[in-house]
């Protein structure tokens, strides 16, 4: 921490800045801890540095002389943690002994301080102001001499920062909303309530502390305050009370509207729970209001630090994080992890500087004894209380030069030059001492709060104490009204929400007395927290309603069973009617089927007749079909030897076209093989063979359609006798006739193609008139064919028709005796069911009304049940009988429904259970049960 405040002089020299003297002011000297053999290392090395003029370098453990620096420290007398200091280093410092101030220079001081701050107020408000800075002085005083600090009381230390913090209370009120001299009496006892009442740790000290109120309340005002007033009608104020106004809009204000002031902290919690994701449920008891109110008075003020100290579950945390909300502040907590250490502490701390720095942001710090890893967290917690810096926080140079550039603006504004570094590191200092408000919770259980207090003075020096005594009687019952008020009770249990209330708080208090003579007769300690309160509250409405579930489970079990059974003894009664009634059916049905068995046998005989003589008839049509079919065939045969000759004339007809006719037709005296072959052509047509009528035939315009369609089936025998004298020509070639004219060539292959069809056509004439006989016959035979196979029909249709009446009555009578035997098999076994069942009915019926009577004490014994799991932990069997009676009796007062003898072994468990503990170990007795 010194090393790297010094300049390099030369190699193994460091000092002051060339020019200037530097001085190192050491505080509480006297406070580093005594080794094993009564040496202290800090004070050895400052003694080393005075003795020899340097140091050892620690990385290269070479000597290092140290110029113009001077040591200047500070400490108070032995005691209390403080340590006497050797005399081997004081004879190197001059020895100044400061006194205490007097009780006129305090008042002097606090005088001119006050006064100065209330010259803007009425006359009548700066009347008060002596009288406020001599109550002040005489309640500091009379603190320090009278309210010593014991091993109990460690933390009763009270210093000017005391006495200052009081004054710096006042000073928060504006002109606005004081309006008379009482009301600034008011804020004066509040701030002073605050910075000395609030540690106070019993009832003892503080009625001393109010009864001093009071006296200096008539003394010095000239006000009648009784001192109960301050419990009964505690004095509350901040600045608050209007939700989501900017800080310098805010009014430090008392508040005395205590419903309007939960509304509005209910609207807070409601607005922190939207904004953080957070389902915090607090219950806003006047405990509660007030503990909310100190810290948020605590963190707006500048360097403003809290040490909240109370046991477990106090709502310290809960408490701190509404606060920080209120006030518009960012609360921080460090998140343990298995590899949290000093160096991730560190980086965390780095973080809440770069924030209340750099970005000048309130943050507070929300740090409990719980997250203590290495007791040096509390060294660095301690340097920051009291000048704000922590040791080689920044060792890199990037760190350190980031949070200067990050306050340079912040301190030009301030007039601070650029390039003042050291100014600026000092500004950044002083920024995060105002802006990161320490809130520590603690908790006095054990040594350790008090050890931490005695190693660590600026815990109690520098911080504002807030000790959370137990939860007062209204504080306990508002929370449990609260929370059963939101069960579902059943319509008439309403009144169970007042009486199980009140019913908590005397569970919770009878704990605390047996807790006070478990101290008394065996000297253990065991602790009623509000945790253990809310345990009982919570473990109560989760375990109601499981076991009111699985009573309702296991009656609705034996209901159902019941029913069964019932249900099984009407059924059999059923079965055996059934059965009656069934047998003459099974009768009936018998002689039906053996009668349509008789039908269906005389008919099956009949068919098959038909079928014989059908599969007869159907043997000669086929043979038929056949021998026509053939003769059809041979005289298609015959056909198919002419007809590619003829549609080979075709295709050449085809090919003819109206230029080639023309052409042809323009002959006025034709060749002769021409002539000769338009002469056959002529004659096919029915024309005279001469070339006039060839002429003619030729200039028709259906002659080529004529040709394509001519009835070559149909041609008159004195045709083709015609016809004959030209085909037997030699000369009636097609090939020399192409010669003389295509077309006439193509007119004269047609002619022979067809006349060569006429021949063939001739010759099968006899077979097709052969076939057209067979072809009629077989017409005769295939009708006589289908009558009789439509008679065959309709005699399988019948038959099919008795078949599926004789299989539906086989079946019919196949489900009857079915049905027959199931339901004789169904009647035997229910029957042996309902005479083993016949004793579980009875006791199934007692089961029910057992657990009628179960229901109806349920919320009692759940009740009792789980305040033995909440509190039992510590205490012996005989001390936990004696608090079951006494709750079962107060269940009883309250008319909370309970069993007398109430066994927690038969509520929270069932005999299953507890015999597969004793399987795994457990004693038998019921202690561990």
């Amino acid at each position: 921490m010194i090393v790297p405040k010094l300049e390099k002089r030369k190699k193994n020299a460091l000092g002051a800045p060339r020019g200037k003297r530097m001085v190192i002011f050491i505080d509480d000297l006297n406070m580093p801890k005594l080794e094993t053999y009564g040496a202290q290392a800090p004070i050895e090395l400052l003694r080393q540095y005075q003795d020899f003029g340097g140091l050892y370098d620690r990385e290269t453990l070479k000597w290092v002389d140290i110029h113009d620096v001077i040591l200047c420290a500070a400490c108070g007398p032995p005691g209390g943690g403080r340590n006497a200091t050797t005399p081997r280093l004081l004879r190197h410092f001059a020895l100044f002994a400061i006194p205490a101030p007097s009780e006129y220079s305090l008042k002097h001081i606090f005088k001119s301080i006050l006064n100065g701050y209330l010259v803007d107020f009425n006359q009548n408000v700066k009347s008060v102001g002596d009288g406020i800075v001599d109550a002040a002085v005489e309640i500091y005083l009379r603190m320090s001499a009278e309210l010593l600090p014991t091993p109990t009381k460690s933390h009763y230390v009270f210093n000017l920062r005391d006495l200052s913090k009081c004054i710096q209370g006042v000073l928060q009120v504006k002109p606005e909303s004081i309006s008379d001299r009482d009301s600034l009496v008011r804020v004066f006892f509040h701030e002073s309530l605050r910075v000395f009442h609030d540690r106070l740790i019993n009832d003892e000290d503080k009625q001393y502390f109010h009864t001093m109120l009071s006296e200096l309340a008539t003394r010095l005002f000239s006000m009648q305050i009784e001192p109960t007033h301050f419990v009964t009608k505690p004095i509350i104020m901040g600045d608050f009370m209007k939700v989501g106004a900017p800080r310098n809009e805010r009014l430090y204000e008392e508040i005395t509207d205590y419903q309007k002031l939960r509304n509005i902290l209910q609207d807070y919690q409601e607005d922190y729970n939207l904004q953080y994701n957070k389902n915090s449920k607090l219950v806003f008891f006047l405990d509660a209001i007030e503990h909310i109110a100190r810290i948020a008075r605590i963190i707006r003020q500048d360097r403003g630090n809290a040490l909240l100290v109370g046991v477990g579950g106090t709502g310290k945390q809960s408490l701190t994080r509404l606060a920080s909300h209120m006030c518009g502040y960012k609360c921080f907590q460090i998140e343990l992890s298995r590899g949290y250490n000093y160096d991730a502490f560190h980086e965390d701390l780095k973080k809440l500087y770069d924030q209340a720095g750099p970005r000048n942001e309130n943050t507070v710090f929300l740090f409990t004894d719980t997250q203590i890893v290495v007791e040096e967290f509390l060294e660095d917690i301690n340097n920051i209380l009291n000048s704000g810096e922590v040791p080689n926080l920044f060792d890199k140079q990037d760190e350190y030069e980031r949070m200067i550039i990050g306050c340079r603006p912040g301190a030009k504004e301030a007039g601070i030059a650029e390039n003042d570094r050291e100014a600026i590191y000092t500004f950044f200092i002083n920024r995060v001492r105002n802006n990161l408000h320490m809130v520590i919770c603690m908790s006095p259980v054990g040594d350790s709060f008090r050890t931490r207090c005695r190693m660590f003075p600026s815990l109690v020096n520098c911080c504002t104490i807030d000790w959370f005594t137990t939860w007062p009687r209204e504080a306990l019952l508002s929370v449990a009204r609260t929370s059963f008020e939101k069960y579902n009770w059943a319509k008439g249990e309403e009144f169970m929400i007042d009486a199980l209330a009140q019913m908590c708080v005397e569970i919770h208090m009878s704990v605390t007395v047996k807790a006070k003579q478990l101290l008394t007769e065996l000297r253990r300690h065991y602790y009623t927290t509000p945790t253990s309160y809310l345990e009982l509250i919570n473990l109560y409405l989760s375990m109601l309603n499981d076991k009111k579930k699985q009573i309702e489970n296991a009656k609705a079990r034996v209901e159902r069973g019941l029913k069964k059974l019932l249900e099984t003894n009407v059924l059999v009664d059923e079965m055996q009617a059934e059965l009656v009634a069934l047998e003459p059916q099974l009768k009936k049905k018998s002689d039906e089927t053996a009668k349509l068995m008789e039908t269906l046998a005389v008919d099956q005989e009949k068919a098959d007749e038909v079928r014989r003589v059908v599969m007869e008839d159907e043997a000669v049509a086929r043979v038929k079909a056949e021998e026509t079919q053939a003769m059809k065939d041979d005289a298609q045969r015959d056909l198919n030897l002419a007809l590619p000759a003829v549609e080979k004339a075709n295709e050449a007809i085809s090919r003819l076209s109206k230029e080639a006719i023309t052409e042809l037709r323009t002959f006025q005296t034709p060749p002769a093989l021409v002539k000769l072959g338009m002469e056959a052509v002529c004659i096919l047509f029915r024309k005279k063979p001469d070339w006039p009528s060839a002429k003619a035939l030729l200039g028709d315009m259906g002659f080529l359609p004529s040709i394509k369609e001519y009835q070559k089936d149909s041609i008159p025998p004195e045709v083709l006798r015609d016809l004959k004298p030209y085909l037997e020509k030699p000369e009636f070639n097609i090939d020399a006739i192409k010669k003389a004219s295509t077309a006439c060539g193509n007119l004269v292959e047609w002619v022979i193609a067809i006349d060569l069809y006429a021949k063939v056509s001739k010759e099968v004439e006899p077979k097709r008139k052969r076939v057209a006989q067979a072809e009629k016959d077989l017409k005769e035979v295939m009708d006589q064919l289908k009558k009789k196979q439509q008679q065959l029909q309709s005699v399988e249709a019948k038959i099919k028709e008795l078949q599926e009446s004789y299989d539906h009555q086989v079946a019919e009578k196949k489900k009857l005796e079915i049905s027959i035997m199931q339901t004789q098999s169904r009647l035997k076994r229910a029957s042996k069911l309902t005479t083993a069942l016949a004793e579980e009915q009875i006791r199934w019926k007692e089961n029910i009304n057992e657990f009628n009577e179960q229901m109806k004490t349920v919320t009692g014994n759940v009740f009792v049940s789980s305040a033995c799991v909440a509190y039992y932990g510590a205490f012996p069997s005989q001390y936990r009988v004696e608090l079951v009676d006494q709750w079962v009796e107060g269940c009883k007062t309250h008319k909370i429904p309970v069993l007398d003898n109430l066994a927690i072994v038969n509520v929270l468990a069932d005999p299953f259970s507890i015999r597969q503990w004793v399987t795994q170990g457990l004693p038998r007795d019921d202690f561990s049960t």
